[in-house]
């Protein structure tokens, strides 16, 4: 092993101990040289200095500030509790329910009391299949009879006697011989083997009322050229609607004369007598 040479030894502890700040150390020996024993005495460690704290900044407000309270308003909304989620759903619903009780409680819509509105509403339904949509029947290909052009008058000079046939139709309205209506009727009375077709009952299918309507739709409406109201005893829209009910009544009179081509119209009492 080489030895270092002695002044290298001290050069470079000088070297050490002037960069450390301790002068040129020339005559100080190194930290680490060896003792005159022979040994390096150990280096002395240097704590590192702490740094100030930085001093606070100067302020001319020497008080605390103050809390500066929440107007009324304020405060209210904040303590204001907050909605429940679900709540969210019913208030959604709230103009759906409204709509649902103003419909509930308001006013129903009044009955129609015109009877060529009913009437016409009827025989659509129920005859214009057979009847045509004009009352033309069979001259026009329907299979029903013709109504239009006076006929359903010429056939029932009496109103309740055509209430009667549409109550009860060809099987509880005509003769044993088949005819119906007016036997004095010009080119005779009506008779239901003319047609293939069969007239139905509507006794049990239409109520009074819209069997007092269907006739004076039919009458007022495809006789017009032979129609007269005043003779027709009281049997009238003006009558209808002054007073539908007296009208169901002289019907429900004659759906309990029952069947037969002949019923006693003449124990009825009339609304215009």
């Amino acid at each position: 092993m080489t030895e270092i040479p002695e002044h290298l030894l001290k050069r470079a502890a000088a070297a050490r101990a002037k960069a450390a700040g301790g002068g040129d150390g020339a005559d100080t020996p190194p930290a680490d040289a060896p003792s005159a024993g022979g040994e390096a005495a150990p280096a002395a460690v240097t704590p590192a200095a702490k740094p100030k704290a930085q001093a606070p900044l100067p302020t001319l407000n020497t008080e605390p500030d103050k809390v500066v309270p929440d107007i009324a308003v304020v405060a209210a909304a904040k303590n204001r509790k907050r909605v429940p989620y679900w709540a969210a759903g019913v208030l959604a619903l709230l103009p759906l329910w409204a709509f649902v009780y103003v419909y509930s409680v308001s006013q129903p819509p009044k009955p129609e009391t015109d009877p060529l509105v009913i009437g016409k509403e009827v025989f659509t339904a129920n005859c214009a299949s057979c009847h045509q949509a004009d009352g033309s029947g069979v001259t026009t290909g329907g299979s029903g009879q013709q109504l239009n052009e006076g006929h359903a008058l010429a056939t029932f000079p009496d109103p309740l006697a055509m209430a009667h046939w549409i109550a009860f139709g060809a099987k509880g309205g005509a003769r044993d011989d088949g005819t119906y209506g007016d036997p004095n009727r010009a080119g005779g009375a009506m008779n239901i083997n003319t047609l293939t077709a069969t007239m139905p009952n509507f006794d049990t299918t239409l109520t009074p009322e819209e069997i007092a309507a269907v006739v004076i739709y039919i009458r007022s409406e495809f006789d017009k050229d032979t129609y007269d109201p005043k003779t027709e005893q009281g049997f009238t829209a003006d009558a209808f609607e002054a007073d539908p009910q007296s009208l169901a009544d002289e019907i429900t009179a004659v759906l309990a004369l029952k069947e037969g081509g002949d019923p006693a119209l003449d124990t009825i009492k009339r609304a215009g007598a």
